[in-house]
């Protein structure tokens, strides 16, 4: 999947948090995107913010890979 966010202003990267469950133990890492989008109602910018919550069975997943492509 996709996902193409544009006028993107700040990219939040949020610490991973464990959650010890009743069946098994996970750990969630979020991401929050903050972006401006037009609004042709009021003829103006506004803000927008997107949350992205991963949930990952092994914490080593949710290291940060920068990519040099």
């Amino acid at each position: 999947m996709d996902l193409n966010i544009h006028k993107v202003t700040k990219i939040e990267v949020k610490p991973i948090n464990d959650v010890k469950g009743s069946i098994r133990d996970f750990s969630v890492r979020e991401l929050v995107i903050h972006s401006k989008e037009f609004n042709y109602d009021l003829n103006d910018y506004i803000d927008n913010k997107i949350e992205i919550s991963c949930f990952l069975e092994s914490r080593d997943v949710a290291k940060l890979v920068y990519s040099k492509d």
